[in-house]
């Protein structure tokens, strides 16, 4: 930019020389006013010069603002959107079926506390139950909402899978999962059969 700046002036001042030039030989009527006029022109084209770079610079810093407050719009854009689909992934989805219940994860026995059931499923619940009429019994299975959930479950695989869960093939980031079954007793819901997930 600054060569087609620099290249612009010096246009610039050409024209501006060869007009002055024409005027001298035209008006000239001695010796004496067209030297002068030559001198006089001569300042004169210093004179614009230095305005003009004078001009340019401040555009340049103009234009240099501009840029940088453009760019720190966008940032800020790009930020805000990415936090606002980072709080939209992590809030509570709450299901409006009463029948549908969640869990975190197994306690060390393998049940889960009627106490701790969630009506909503967040990147901290790996279990949904679907309670049959009796609201005593009910099928599982493990669910996750992101990879780096699952990733998460795959790397403690004993806290957050196997106490409620068979799993078959090397754990990856696909997965199916074939119902568990489990009834709740004295406040807690016992395992009848483990769900079973089958990595892909």
């Amino acid at each position: 930019m600054n060569t087609v700046l620099s290249l612009f002036l010096f246009a610039a001042a050409i024209a501006y020389f060869e007009y002055r030039l024409r005027s001298i030989n035209k008006d000239a009527e001695d010796d004496h006013k067209g030297a002068f006029d030559f001198f006089a022109t001569k300042e004169e084209l210093k004179q614009e010069i230095k305005r003009l770079m004078e001009k340019a610079g401040e555009d340049k810093t103009a234009m240099e603002e501009r840029m940088a407050s453009l760019e720190e719009k966008a940032f800020f854009a790009a930020e805000n959107k990415r936090k606002a689909e980072a709080a939209k992934q992590q809030a509570p989805v709450e299901d409006a079926d009463p029948s549908l219940i969640y869990f975190r994860w197994p306690s060390d026995d393998g049940t889960f506390a009627d106490a701790q059931r969630l009506r909503a499923q967040s990147e901290e619940t790996y279990y949904l139950f679907r309670l049959d009429e009796s609201r005593t019994h009910a099928e599982f299975t493990f669910v996750t909402m992101s990879d780096t959930q699952l990733s998460k479950a795959n790397n403690s695989s004993k806290k957050y899978i196997e106490r409620a869960c068979n799993f078959v093939g090397a754990k990856s980031t696909q997965y199916v999962c074939t119902p568990g079954k489990a009834h709740l007793e004295r406040g807690r819901w016992m395992i009848d059969l483990k769900a079973r997930i089958e990595y892909k």
